[in-house]
């Protein structure tokens, strides 16, 4: 139920008093990878990514830079890490779609015949907003689950 609550508020806010990300993780069985999705206000990543070095830009118009891509790409291998049965993992980042107030991007691990432990890792924008909350949403074998990571608390371990 708070799950559903944080994702509604999350799509219905497009100017904020509040720092929300979602990131939602699915095994898929057929092809034996982990497929996430992730949301972030646009306006936070973008200040998040200034702060990292990137240069002030915008995202999903025509003004984007080529290497608005890389940028990204790089915060996220930053500041996401998934450990998968012990294992450190490394993952493909696939692209991102922006909208008018959210940007979602989307990663991939390849390889993963099963899932019996997950450790996420999720320090999204933390270095930019002290009240910052990264949900974490999970579907694995069938069986869902859910954490939230903040400053001081940005690793969630989950067992299946």
């Amino acid at each position: 139920m708070k799950t559903a609550l944080l994702s509604v508020l999350l799509v219905l806010f497009s100017a904020h008093e509040f720092h929300l990300s979602l990131t939602e993780i699915s095994h898929n069985t057929e092809n034996k990878t982990l497929e996430v999705s992730i949301k972030l206000f646009t306006d936070d990543l973008l200040t998040a990514l200034q702060q990292a070095g990137a240069p002030k830009m915008e995202l999903g118009t025509e003004s984007e830079p080529p290497e608005a891509n890389e940028y990204i790409e790089s915060y996220l291998k930053r500041h996401f890490k998934l450990t998968v049965n012990g294992k450190l993992t490394d993952f493909t980042y696939l692209g991102k779609e922006a909208e008018l107030d959210a940007t979602w991007c989307y990663v991939e691990v390849k390889e993963v015949k099963k899932v019996q432990s997950l450790e996420v890792e999720n320090s999204f924008l933390l270095e930019a907003f002290d009240d910052q909350t990264n949900m974490v949403n999970l579907n694995i074998n069938g069986r869902k689950k859910s954490g939230l990571a903040r400053k001081g608390n940005t690793r969630l371990k989950f067992e299946f």
